[in-house]
């Protein structure tokens, strides 16, 4: 819900709340003005008559078309004087109702106790209500309709400052290198967030330079003594050597490799991280995802290892053609690496998903953690640990759903393009003996 709209809401809420309060304080501040009128009148009038007969004056000509009853009075004078009595009566002929208001007045003339009795018809004040009641609802239409109209003509002008620097926002690209410039509002509470916004917006610009300059660095500078000490590593290979040193070189060589392959996964998530790849591009996964099988068809078959596939053609995802390339290499790897003598990959794709299974042991770890880095599924093999978190890390970065499960013997990556089809479909077969998928983040 917008900002404007729910400041309108709680206004007219505001409204509904107070205005029948005031409405009910109106209405009994009417009503007790008209019964003291009309009782302090009546009163007034009862005091003339007494002074009319105590000064022994004739009150018939004062009492002519009035509503007054004097009549002699053979008991004491009561504590309570005047008496009041108040009489709803309903109007002959009419739907509506009067209020009878008597006043009762007792006082002593010349040694004889009188009662004086005035009375007066008005409309009951009750009356008022319905009234009242119906100028309450034709307020509250008048005011709900300029609230909400008055609303959208002034958030156009309140509220442009705020979606200017919304539309900055939304285009702003880190890999620009382009500060953020916002616009200055009138408003303090504006000029305040815009200020904040530029202030972490240069700060984002400083630490992405700072990170992608760490990533080239490193990079270079690590490849380039790994470059040494391979290139001196097979040096020695040519010289004279018994056969515990030739082993001791060739396990070095190896773990030059290896630290090699740490070097480059680990510089390959941070810029992944930093988001230094564009994937707006569109790329022919059917093609990348053939030339991976390709590469690796070799590998396979040191293995015995046979691959099936069912790819559609002319699959073309919003991607980084690089990404994608590393995506299926590294599964394809993992599947190789995983797998067990004889085994068997298959290869699905779609336009909506890319699958990968394979044959092979349940994993050592749970399953909740073999996307993390430089975790394993087997700590005997020989793989680094960072294959799978770089496949999550591309997903991420290409708003692609990977999950994993392991399903009749056979491991299952999943990649999703889109959450669509992840919501509508289950894509791992439903058994009681199945894990469940798991996706990167998932606490089970």
């Amino acid at each position: 819900m917008k900002l404007i709209n729910k400041i309108s809401i709680w206004f007219l809420c505001i409204i509904l709340v107070i205005t029948p309060v005031t409405i009910f304080i109106s209405h009994s501040s009417i009503k007790r003005k008209i019964t003291d009128f009309e009782i302090k009148r009546l009163r007034s009038v009862n005091d003339h008559v007494i002074s009319l007969l105590r000064s022994g004056q004739p009150a018939d000509a004062f009492l002519k078309d009035r509503e007054v009853v004097v009549a002699p009075y053979a008991g004491a004078i009561p504590p309570e004087n005047p008496q009041i009595t108040k009489r709803v009566e309903k109007v002959e002929g009419m739907d509506q109702k009067e209020l009878a208001l008597f006043v009762t007045s007792y006082h002593a003339v010349n040694g004889k106790n009188y009662k004086i009795t005035t009375h007066s018809y008005f409309i009951n004040p009750n009356e008022f209500f319905s009234s009242m009641f119906i100028a309450m609802l034709w307020k509250m239409l008048l005011i709900s309709a300029t609230v909400f109209i008055s609303a959208r003509i002034f958030s156009k002008t309140l509220f442009r400052p705020f979606k200017s620097t919304l539309e900055a926002i939304r285009h702003f690209n880190v890999r620009q290198k382009k500060k953020l410039e916002l616009e200055r509002s009138s408003t303090t509470e504006f000029n305040e967030l815009n200020g904040f916004i530029e202030k972490m917006t240069s700060r984002i610009l400083e630490e992405y330079a700072t990170a992608r300059e760490f990533s080239e660095n490193a990079s270079h500078e690590l490849q380039t003594p790994l470059a040494v000490l391979r290139t001196k590593n097979e040096l020695l290979t040519q010289t004279e050597l018994n056969g515990q040193q030739a082993a001791l070189i060739e396990q070095m060589q190896l773990e030059i490799n290896k630290l090699s392959n740490i070097t480059k996964s680990l510089v390959l998530l941070a810029r992944l991280e930093n988001h230094e790849f564009n994937t707006g591009e569109d790329v022919k996964f059917c093609k990348v995802v053939k030339n991976v099988i390709q590469t690796y068809e070799y590998w396979a078959d040191l293995k015995n290892i046979s691959i099936t596939r069912n790819v559609d053609s002319k699959v073309y995802i919003k991607t980084n053609p690089t990404l994608a390339d590393i995506l299926v290499a590294n599964l394809m790897r993992n599947a190789i690496r995983y797998n067990e003598e004889g085994g068997s990959i298959h290869i699905e794709l779609t336009s909506d998903y890319f699958r990968m299974t394979n044959t092979g042991q349940p994993v050592d770890i749970p399953h909740k953690d073999i996307f993390r880095r430089f975790k394993k599924g087997n700590q005997k093999n020989e793989g680094v640990g960072l294959g799978l978190a770089i496949v999550k890390q591309i997903c991420e970065v290409c708003n692609f759903r990977v999950s994993y499960a392991f399903v009749e013997d056979r491991h299952v990556f999943c990649v999703y393009f889109n959450d669509q089809y992840l919501a509508a479909t289950d894509a791992i077969p439903s058994r009681p003996d199945a894990q469940r998928m798991v996706f990167p983040g998932d606490h089970v």
